[in-house]
């Protein structure tokens, strides 16, 4: 198993260089704005070198915002700065620097710093800290004044950074076990609902085939073996409904089981699941169908025909006396449904409302979206209801 780093890499730290930018604008602006107005205050003990040190930090300052694209460059402009003030203080005092004072870092150091440790690897920008504390100090002519100035203006930036860094880093990487984990809950979830869906539908297959086929063969042999013309033309239909349910219910446990889309395939005229036109006519609804329903597999126009059959069911309990407007479309390529009843002329019967299981919108709604499509049922906003149904057809 691979160890994570010991300190956090360097581009997982700044997520966000645009806010760096402004960052640094800012800390450039407000150091050159406190330079000057010191410089014309007279706040340093006089000397000629006054001019030169200040343009040598106003250019410190001016390349501040470059640290974000440049940090090298710049971290390396921030040493050759401070190696000039420093010679300047040591050698030549009052040319480059005032005479008598102690402090040569430039305002900017700490800041050029701080910005190092968050965008270069940790190593290389202490490696920056030690080189620019050296000649801050300096070392040729070491005092504890100067010493504590240097390590405060390099060394104690770069530890801070350092921390924040490494604690940014951390609260990222927790944020990211979290989402990791919470995905992996949803996964096995799925999972487990996936495995539970297959052995619902391998029960349904072993319980409810098996005995839909003893009725098929039963109602069969009935048909060639009886005299009585009624009972074959009942023993037929008996039969035709049989094989109906068999293989509306191979087609949806093949959905169910492998997730596969319902395949376009050529089917027999009565493979629809019933008669729409017939299912319109015994609710006095009000049937419009667009287009050839001869372009949909058999388990779309099924679907088609179970959304029809529960929404007027739904209709007749909820909405007794209701008009009911059917449409169905068939642009070639999906079958859309939509079944829109006004508000109920008369109160609902509570036995015939509440003899349902509730469970029939649901039902649709798992129907049609396990063969990839949309559905939606509520209220129309005028006191009537509305049920609508997308089912994608795949091109034979």
């Amino acid at each position: 198993m691979r160890k994570p780093p010991r300190f956090p890499r360097p581009e997982l730290i700044v997520s966000d260089r645009r806010m760096m930018l402004i960052a640094a604008i800012g800390a450039a602006m407000l150091c050159a704005v406190i330079q000057i107005a010191l410089h014309a205050a007279g706040g340093y003990a006089g000397g000629a070198g006054l001019p030169v040190e200040l343009a040598l930090n106003l250019l410190l300052d001016a390349s501040l915002p470059a640290v974000v694209r440049f940090p090298r460059a710049v971290g390396a402009l921030a040493v050759a700065v401070t190696t000039v003030l420093a010679l300047g203080a040591s050698l030549a005092p009052g040319v480059l620097s005032p005479r008598n004072d102690p402090i040569v870092t430039p305002a900017a150091a700490p800041l050029v710093v701080s910005f190092l440790v968050a965008l270069v690897p940790w190593r290389q920008a202490f490696a920056f800290a030690a080189v620019l504390a050296l000649p801050a100090i300096p070392i040729w002519s070491p005092t504890w004044g100067t010493l504590y100035t240097a390590l405060s203006a390099t060394a104690l930036p770069a530890l801070v950074a350092l921390y924040l860094r490494t604690r940014y880093e951390l609260v990222r990487e927790l944020r990211e076990r979290a989402e990791l984990a919470d995905s992996e809950r949803r996964l096995l979830a799925e999972r487990a609902e996936t495995a539970e869906r297959q052995r619902l539908a391998a029960e349904l297959h072993d319980i409810v085939t098996h005995h839909v086929t003893e009725i098929v063969l039963h109602a069969d042999a009935l048909r060639v073996t009886t005299g009585d013309d009624d009972a074959r033309v009942a023993a037929e239909q008996i039969r035709r409904v049989g094989t109906r349910t068999l293989i509306e219910l191979r087609d949806l446990m093949r959905v169910v089981t492998t997730g596969a889309r319902p395949v376009a395939a050529r089917r027999p005229d009565d493979d629809t699941g019933g008669d729409l036109a017939a299912l319109a006519a015994a609710d006095q609804a009000a049937l419009n169908v667009e287009g050839d329903p001869g372009t949909v597999p058999a388990v779309v126009a099924r679907a088609v025909y179970r959304v029809v059959q529960e929404s007027l069911t739904n209709a007749r309990k909820h909405a007794p006396g209701a008009p009911v407007a059917v449409t169905v479309v068939y642009p070639g390529d999906r079958a859309d449904v939509e079944v829109r009843n006004a508000a109920p002329r008369r109160s609902a019967d509570p036995t015939l409302t509440g003899a349902g299981s509730g469970m029939g919108l649901t039902g649709l709604n798992r129907r049609v979206t396990l063969l990839g499509g949309t559905f939606s049922a509520g209220d129309d906003g005028e006191g009537g209801f509305t049920v609508t149904a997308g089912i994608p057809a795949p091109a034979t």
